[in-house]
């Protein structure tokens, strides 16, 4: 192989990874609005009005309704969350969206994060 086909291949690859990078930036942040979009309207926004993952509708599929089903990844986003304690876990399992947290995420963080959360967040 020349070196020249060996540098277009190298180039290929990373061209790919860069473009599976930003599409799952993006695939993350839409799953993200529609996490935060979940708390809001079941008004989980405080440690006293928690509700629990079974009435938000978020739940991990398994292999067999990842493959029947649409696949939902909105459990990936609220794990994302919680990793920044932007969703918080009550003693009772029960979750809740701090609002404060995840706009100092959004402020303090790197440009994904700035990226990924959206910036309309009422404190």
């Amino acid at each position: 192989m020349a070196l020249n086909e060996i540098i277009r291949i190298i180039a290929l690859i990373g061209a790919f990874f860069g473009i599976y990078y930003v599409i799952s930036i993006v695939s993350l942040k839409k799953n993200i609005i529609k996490v935060i979009k979940i708390f809001e309207k079941n008004n989980a926004l405080t440690a006293k009005t928690a509700v629990s993952l079974e009435n938000l509708g978020i739940i991990q599929q398994n292999l067999l309704e990842r493959t029947v089903k649409r696949r939902d990844d909105r459990i990936h986003a609220l794990k994302f969350l919680m990793g920044y304690q932007c969703v918080i876990t009550s003693d009772n399992e029960r979750y809740y969206l701090n609002k404060k947290k995840m706009a100092t995420f959004r402020r303090d963080g790197n440009l994904i994060a700035r990226f990924i959360i959206p910036p309309n967040l009422d404190n």
